[in-house]
C-alpha cells in the first residue's frame, strides 16, 4: 500500500486520478488481510471488535439502523461506504455497531 501511495504522490502529470485505482485496491487488500488475520486469531482484536463479533453472531440478520438489546445495552447497526469509485458510487461497505444509552431496568410494582 505504501508503494501505491508513493507512486500517486510522486506523480506530477495532468491526470488527478492517476494511480487512484491501485491505491484503492491496495487499501482493500490491507483491510481484507487484517480481517482474515483477526478471524484466524493471528492478530488481536480490540475489545470493541470482539463485541461486534458477538453482536454479529447474536443478530446476523440486523439491517442498517436496527436497534437491539445485548448484555444490558442497546446497540444500533450501521453501514457506510468503505470505498467509492471515481464517480462517487459506493464500491464496498463497512459495517459495525454503536452503543446507545443503557437499557433502563424494568420497574416492578411495589408489593
Amino acid at each position: 500500500m505504501k508503494a501505491a501511495v508513493a507512486r500517486q504522490d510522486a506523480y506530477d502529470g495532468n491526470n488527478p486520478d492517476k494511480h487512484a485505482t491501485s491505491v484503492r485496491l491496495a487499501r482493500e487488500d490491507v483491510a481484507r488481510l487484517a480481517r482474515t488475520l483477526k478471524a484466524a486469531g493471528l492478530l488481536p482484536r480490540t475489545d470493541h471488535e470482539a463485541l461486534e463479533v458477538r453482536l454479529d453472531a447474536a443478530f446476523p440478520e440486523a439491517a442498517s439502523r436496527d436497534q437491539v438489546s445485548f448484555e444490558g445495552v442497546r446497540y444500533e447497526r450501521w453501514f457506510r461506504p468503505a470505498t467509492r469509485s471515481l464517480s462517487g458510487n459506493p464500491m464496498s461497505w463497512d459495517r459495525g455497531w454503536t452503543a446507545l444509552d443503557p437499557v433502563a431496568p424494568i420497574s416492578r410494582p411495589e408489593d
